[in-house]
C-alpha cells in the first residue's frame, strides 16, 4: 500500500453537520412518495473533492481521462470511497466526508480508460479492459490498520469491461471478458474471499454483455446492439434464457432493478440523446418484457453531442443517474413509470455545452451514512450530500380520455394560483422521440391539446411543472 499527496476542497465542519441532519429530513420526505411534496432539482451539495492532476492520464481522442468507475464499502464502523485511476486503484477513508483521506493507492500494469469494482463482504474485486491484469482483490478485513491487495492474478482471465457480483452466492459475473468475449466467465469466491474458482464459461444467445445486473442466480444483460437480455444462471454450466428485447437504436449499456424487481431501468450510451428506458420485468415468468417508459433530463444545451446517461443504481425508492457532463442525477421512483427529477449536481462545470465523453461515469449511494459517492472521469473522486432547499405544494394533473383518438385534456388537480407555474407538455413515442410540445400556462387549469393524425400504438404523455416535478402516463391511440 502507497501514500500520495493530494488536494481536496471541502466545506466547514459546521456546514457538514448541517448537511447531515438534511440528508435524514429528505429521505423521510421522498420516503413520503411522490404525492407528499415537491423538492427543487438542485438539492445536492458537494461535501468534498479529490483531484491528482499528477496522476497518468489514459486520453483516447485527448479526452485527458484520469478516473473511470467507483465504487463504496462500509466496513468496521468506517466507510471508504474506490475510485479507478488510469493507473491506479485509488482508496479513501471517507468516514468524515469532508475530509476525504487517500489510505491506498496501488499500481497496475499499465494505462487504461476502464476500471470498474464490486465489493463482497468486506472484501473490493477490481477488473480493467484493454489491460493483462487480470483480477484484483483487495481486503478491508483490518481496516482501518491495513488495506492489502490479497490476490492479483491472471490466470483466468487478462481483461473484462465490467462485472457484476451476486453479494448472496459470492459469484462474479464478468462481462467482456477475453475468455468468454460472446458471453459470461464465472467465478466463484463463496468458499474462499481471496482464491476464485471457475464456475462456467461460455457463450450466450445476445452475444458480447456490456455490462450485467445478477439478483438471485439471474442475470440481466446489457448487451450493446444486440439488445437486453435476461438468463437464469441457476445451472451456471447450462444458463437459460428467460426473455430479451432486441435493440432498435441504442447500445444496451447498463441497467439495475427496482427492489420489488417489477422493473428495470437501463441506459442506452449511443449514440447521444438516449433516454433511460423503463422495462416491465412482471411478466418475466410468462417470458415476456417490454420497454414501457423513457426518460432524458438534459441539464445543458445540444452541441457536438446531446445528454447521455451512462450508468444507474438503485437505493430504496432514489435512482441514481450519472449522466457524463450532466454530472448526478436523482429520481424518486416511487411511481416506478413516473420518475420525478428531485437531485442534481453538476460534477464537470467546465463543459457549457455536450462536447463529448467527459463527466461523471458512475455513483455510489448505499454508504450507511448517506454520503453519496460520485466518481468524474477529469475531476476525480467527489463526495456529496443532500440540502434541502425548499419545500413546494405539488402540482399534478389528470390527463384524459385514454385511450384516445385525436386529443387529450390536461387537468390540474391541487391546482393554486399562488404556486402555480407554466406546464410544459409532451407527446414521445416509447423509444424517446419527440412528436409534439406545447406550453400549458400556469393560469389555465384545464387544457385541450389535439394530437394530430397518430398512427394507432402507445405513447408517452410527459408534464413538467416548472421544471421541478415530471409526470410521465402511457397513452393508447386508436
Amino acid at each position: 500500500m502507497e501514500a500520495a499527496g493530494f488536494n481536496y476542497t471541502i466545506i466547514s465542519r459546521t456546514t457538514q453537520l448541517t448537511v447531515m441532519l438534511k440528508i435524514f429530513t429528505i429521505l423521510v420526505c421522498v420516503t413520503l412518495g411522490a404525492n407528499t411534496i415537491a423538492q427543487s432539482p438542485y438539492n445536492l451539495v458537494r461535501l468534498a473533492q479529490w483531484d491528482d492532476d499528477s496522476l497518468p492520464v489514459a486520453s483516447p481522442g485527448n479526452l485527458n481521462v484520469q478516473y473511470s468507475g467507483c465504487w463504496g464499502l462500509a466496513v468496521n464502523n468506517r466507510e471508504y470511497a474506490i475510485l479507478g485511476g488510469a493507473r491506479h486503484v485509488l482508496i479513501f477513508d471517507v468516514t468524515k466526508p469532508a475530509q476525504p483521506e487517500l489510505v491506498g493507492k496501488f499500481e497496475g500494469a499499465s494505462n487504461t480508460v476502464w476500471r470498474e469494482f464490486k465489493s463482497y463482504k468486506n472484501r473490493v474485486y477490481g477488473v480493467s479492459d484493454a489491460t493483462q491484469e487480470g483480477l484484483m482483490i483487495f481486503d478491508f478485513s483490518q481496516a482501518p490498520d491495513t488495506i492489502r491487495r490479497s490476490y492479483w492474478s491472471n490466470e483466468f482471465f487478462t481483461s473484462a469491461h465490467t462485472l457484476a457480483l451476486d453479494t448472496v452466492s459470492g459469484r462474479i459475473y464478468l462481462n467482456g471478458s477475453n475468455v468468454a468475449q460472446q458471453g459470461l466467465l464465472v467465478l466463484d469466491v463463496s468458499q474462499n474471499p481471496d482464491q476464485p474458482s471457475v464456475l462456467a464459461s461460455g457463450n450466450l444467445p445476445g452475444g458480447y454483455i456490456h455490462d450485467s445486473y445478477v439478483r438471485g442466480d439471474t442475470v440481466y444483460a446489457s448487451s450493446g446492439f444486440s439488445g437486453y437480455y435476461v438468463y437464469d444462471f441457476t445451472d451456471a454450466a447450462n444458463p437459460k434464457i428467460l426473455a430479451s428485447l432486441s435493440a432498435t437504436v441504442g447500445y444496451h449499456h447498463n441497467s439495475w432493478l427496482s427492489g420489488d424487481g417489477r422493473f428495470a431501468y437501463c441506459t442506452e450510451e449511443i449514440p447521444s440523446g438516449r433516454p433511460v428506458q423503463i422495462v416491465d420485468l412482471r411478466e418475466l415468468a410468462n417470458n415476456n418484457i417490454e420497454v414501457i417508459g423513457s426518460f432524458l433530463d438534459p441539464q445543458l444545451p445540444a452541441g457536438t453531442y446531446n445528454a447521455i446517461p451512462h450508468n444507474v443504481y438503485i437505493k430504496g425508492n432514489l435512482l441514481f443517474v450519472s449522466q457524463y457532463e450532466d454530472g448526478l442525477l436523482v429520481y424518486d421512483i416511487s411511481n416506478p413509470t413516473k420518475p420525478l427529477l428531485i437531485g442534481h449536481y453538476d460534477t464537470h462545470p467546465e463543459n457549457t455545452k455536450y462536447n463529448t465523453y467527459y463527466g461523471c461515469w458512475g455513483n455510489y449511494p448505499w454508504l450507511p451514512s448517506g454520503t453519496i459517492i460520485a466518481g468524474d472521469m477529469q475531476n476525480g473522486l467527489q463526495l456529496l450530500g443532500w440540502e434541502v432547499q425548499e419545500v413546494l405544494p405539488v402540482e399534478s394533473a389528470e390527463i384524459f380520455p385514454n385511450p384516445t383518438h385525436e386529443s387529450l385534456t390536461i387537468r390540474r388537480l391541487n391546482y393554486s394560483p399562488v404556486f402555480a407555474e407554466d406546464c410544459l407538455f409532451r407527446l414521445l413515442t416509447l423509444t424517446g422521440q419527440h412528436l409534439l410540445e406545447t406550453v400549458i400556462p400556469a393560469d389555465a387549469v384545464e387544457k385541450t391539446i389535439h394530437l394530430g393524425r397518430l398512427s394507432p400504438g402507445v405513447y408517452l404523455a410527459e408534464l413538467r411543472f416548472g421544471g421541478r416535478q415530471r409526470l410521465i402516463e402511457k397513452i393508447i391511440v386508436h
